[in-house]
């Protein structure tokens, strides 16, 4: 998209893309976040972006304890991806082999303790959102923990 963007403007066309939950409304909220900081003077020294289209915990009902929102080729695919992201000023790449080792757990209010895993390179997100001083910058997926019980309220 970066490589059309001036012929695509010079040729006063508009394409809209990424424009769903992730991407999409993922990368909005986060400019609005960082840009309102910005204009205040404020720094991003940590930046997550976490993002799941999750079912509601009663509908979560396999031993995935996901349903297919999208293509479940394109799911499966996506795990088969590596990830890097920096966490304290240190550059951390996982291999598709252990994607879903290196995750950490969120307790989510309301639900329960969710899983939280990498997702591909959050890295050139600090260019693209604008953030050199950020010393953690971490873009990953909710998931339901397999096994776990969830809370309904």
């Amino acid at each position: 998209m970066m490589t059309m963007d001036k012929d695509a403007r010079d040729a006063g066309i508009l394409f809209l893309n990424e424009i769903g939950l992730d991407p999409g409304i993922d990368h909005m909220s986060a400019m609005r976040i960082i840009d309102h900081i910005h204009k205040k003077g404020g720094q991003i020294e940590k930046f997550f972006s976490i993002c799941g289209a999750l079912p509601s915990p009663e509908a979560a009902d396999n031993p995935l304890r996901y349903k297919f929102s999208w293509s479940p080729r394109g799911v499966i695919l996506a795990s088969r991806n590596s990830a890097l992201y920096l966490k304290n000023s240190q550059r951390i790449f996982v291999g598709p082999a252990v994607l879903f080792k290196d995750r950490f757990s969120y307790n989510f209010p309301g639900i329960g303790e969710m899983e939280v895993y990498p997702n591909r390179d959050s890295m050139s997100y600090i260019d693209i959102y604008g953030i050199p001083e950020t010393k953690t910058i971490y873009r990953g997926t909710f998931r339901y923990k397999v096994g776990a019980r969830l809370l309904i309220s």
